[in-house]
Formats: C-alpha cells, structure tokens, sequence
C-alpha cells in the first residue's frame, strides 16, 4: 500500500481522509501531521455486515519511510458494523484494516 497524507479540510479546521478497503487487505498508511494542541485523531469504521479495524504505530520516521514500522490494533481491536472512537496522540501513522468484507474508513483530525 502507499504512504499518503491527510487532506486539509475545505470546511472548517483540521484534516481529514477517506478509503475503501478491500477484502481482506490493509488500507493505505496515513501520515499523521505533527499539530501543536492536537489531542485525537477520531477515525470511522463504516463496515455494514463486514469486519474491519484500525492500526496505529508510534516507530520513527526513519521506519515509516523503511516500511519496517511496528504496528498496533487500536483499542476497540476488530468490529462488525460502523463505529467511530478516538485515538489519542501522539501517533505517526494509522492505517485501516478488512478482516473481511469491503470497509471504509474516515479518518478526522
């Protein structure tokens, strides 16, 4: 997958992004920007019957670039259906996950 950043918003403040996932695939790494006062990061699992779910790393640039970062499932771990909860920073990336079935993922920051 590609390495790909927030959009700035056209509305209001802040950042946001938005991907299909495919069946059984991980999404896209998301770089998250470093914001002086940002706390969270809301991020939006809409899966319908489906199973999808978050990943987070906090590994250093340096392995991002590599493709070697260490990836963690965020706290709701895997769900069916849409659900929406906060990761707190700071994080370098995130990324959304199908454990099966097509999910989209909104991510808010």
């Amino acid at each position: 997958m590609s390495l790909v950043n927030l959009s700035k918003r056209t509305t209001g403040v802040g950042f946001e992004y938005t991907e299909t996932i495919a069946d059984g695939a991980n999404g896209n790494t998301v770089l998250i920007p470093g914001i002086s006062g940002r706390d969270n990061i809301t991020c939006s699992l809409i899966a319908g019957a489906n199973t999808g779910k978050f990943q987070f790393t906090t590994s250093p640039d340096a392995n991002i670039s590599a493709g070697t970062e260490t990836w963690q499932d965020w706290p709701l771990g895997a769900k069916t259906g849409t659900i929406s909860d906060l990761l707190l920073g700071p994080v370098m990336t995130i990324r959304g996950v199908s454990i099966s079935g097509e999910v989209k993922i909104e991510v808010v920051l």
